[in-house]
């Protein structure tokens, strides 16, 4: 079994109220364009604002390196510019230029839109009013606003200038605290005096070092020399070489001369020729006695020179600590006060510039075309609801009527197959 249904009896339900429902909507029409031009006529005024790229990037000094974003964020300025904040200061701005009424922020914020332009560095602010001229100003007011606005939260210039310039006076103080405590201690710096006092005892031990090796060669030759005379006979009279040889070591031992209550005394008299071995061996014991007598005193003075050197390196050491210290604490602070110097006139130069990154593309005009009421489109609206309005009553009314005043030419047919 397959029903059909016969279009002609809906063809002839419209033909027979074609009045009503063509009646309806022109009626329907009439009355949307009559109560669009009942309605006060809106007018939108639109500013545009452009987000650039920085075209330079300021560097005073490496050392504080300005971040910035790799991609501005061009989607979040359409919400931006509807926050709360900037639009309460939109409101403040144009407060009075407002009824009572409009002055709250959810029913202010109908009248403003945000949208991105065709490219997401352009951002679309419209404010919409019945008096034209008032919504050119709340529209440009808000442009105004929206590019400091911008600038400042993503820039944060003015707040850079007050941030370096409280750590540039701290570093300030720093470094006037640290160069007042180098003067302190300079004024009470025992190092040069240190310096000259372990020089001079360091002199005085080589001075020592010394005459004990020269002591030690020549007593070694004296004794040498002895070992030659004893080859011989001792009543025999020494040879000019041997005479010579003892003259020269005794100029050697006279040379080694320090500042020790030991002196030399080599006892000998007589001419270069007629002094005996024996005698010249008894000489030459002298020489090498007094020479043992002179190394133990050297030796004494050696040893008590060593814990002084050894005093003095400490407290040397000690005061060029304490100066290297207070120096680097000194250069430390120099450096970092001259950093943030050139960070904060960095910050100052870049605060003059007033352009930033958001910048105002154009400014909105007066606007002269109302965007709504749409009376043509009202009415072509209105006309096509009262249509369909027209045609469902049709259908309603036809459907209560009886059966016999329906012609019996339009009734339903059935098939079976």
């Amino acid at each position: 079994m397959e029903d059909e249904i016969d279009l002609r009896k809906y063809a002839a339900v419209l033909a027979r109220q074609w009045k009503w429902i063509v009646g309806l909507a022109v009626l329907a029409g009439a009355a949307a364009l009559i109560v669009s031009f009942l309605i006060p006529p809106t007018y939108e005024a639109t500013a545009l604002i452009v987000v650039t790229r920085p075209r330079y990037q300021l560097q005073f000094d490496p050392r504080i390196e300005t971040l910035t974003q790799p991609q501005q964020p061009y989607k979040a300025y359409p919400e931006l510019a509807l926050s709360d904040d900037l639009v309460m200061q939109v409101i403040d701005e144009v407060n009075g230029d407002l009824p009572a009424d409009e002055r709250e922020l959810v029913v202010f914020r109908e009248r403003l839109a945000a949208v991105a332009g065709s490219d997401p560095s352009l951002v679309r602010l419209s404010a919409t009013s019945d008096d034209p001229a008032q919504a050119q100003v709340i529209a440009n007011t808000w442009a105004d606003l929206f590019v400091a606005y911008a600038n400042e939260l993503y820039q944060q210039r003015s707040s850079d200038v007050g941030f370096f310039e409280n750590q540039v006076a701290e570093a300030d103080a720093t470094l006037s605290a640290a160069e007042q405590a180098l003067v302190d201690f300079q004024a009470r710096n025992p190092l040069n005096a240190i310096n000259a006092e372990l020089d001079a005892k360091q002199s005085a031990l080589a001075s020592y070092f010394a005459a004990q090796q020269s002591i030690t060669a020549i007593t070694q030759d004296a004794r040498s020399l002895q070992q030659q005379l004893a080859q011989q006979s001792g009543g025999d009279v020494v040879t000019l070489a041997d005479e010579l040889a003892a003259l020269y070591l005794q100029v050697d031992s006279l040379s080694t001369q320090t500042d020790v209550p030991v002196q030399l005394q080599i006892s000998g008299s007589g001419s270069l020729a007629d002094r005996t071995v024996l005698e010249q061996v008894a000489l030459l014991d002298s020489l090498a006695q007094a020479l043992g007598d002179k190394s133990v005193e050297i030796q004494r003075q050696i040893d008590t020179l060593r814990p002084d050197i050894l005093s003095l390196q400490q407290a040397q050491q000690s005061a060029q600590t304490e100066l290297d210290r207070l120096t680097r604490v000194r250069d430390t602070a120099r450096d970092t006060y001259l950093t943030l110097t050139r960070k904060l006139d960095e910050a100052k130069v870049a605060a003059q510039d007033e352009g930033g990154e958001v910048r105002l593309a154009s400014r909105a005009a007066v606007p002269t075309d109302p965007v709504s009421p749409r009376k043509g489109l009202n009415t072509v609206l209105g006309g096509v609801l009262g249509l369909i309005l027209g045609i469902v009553g049709a259908f309603v009314v036809d459907a209560r009527r009886p059966a016999a005043e329906k012609s019996p030419v339009l009734a339903t047919s059935t098939r079976a197959s």
